[in-house]
């Protein structure tokens, strides 16, 4: 399925159960045999801070007072773009967030 990149920027997405999640504000792709695929989409209030690439200076400026805003990191694959004016993901939000909080951990311990 190929979409405008333009089209999703800012779209709000909405969980299987219909709750809202965040808007699409950042993606991730790669590129294989000269088409660019993409492979995951952040959601929420961080994926704005990565398109600006502002965490760096953010940090810099707050330091350990700054844990960044929430995210959600979806992989392609758990976002139906049938409707690409109203992507829906294929998951849970209980399931984003468990996520979250396991890979939150993770980094505690491995600092």
């Amino acid at each position: 399925m190929e979409i405008r990149l333009e089209r999703l920027l800012g779209t709000r997405v909405v969980d299987a159960d219909g709750r809202d999640v965040g808007r699409i504000e950042e993606v991730h792709a790669r590129q294989t045999s000269g088409d660019v695929v993409v492979t995951e989409f952040v959601l929420g209030a961080a994926g704005f801070v990565e398109r600006l690439a502002l965490g760096p200076i953010l940090l810099g400026m707050l330091g350990r007072l700054y844990r960044g805003p929430d995210r959600y990191t979806v992989a392609r694959e758990d976002v139906d773009l049938t409707d690409p004016e109203r992507p829906r993901l294929r998951r849970r939000l209980e399931e984003l967030e468990r996520k979250v909080r396991e890979g939150q951990r993770a980094r505690r311990r491995a600092g």
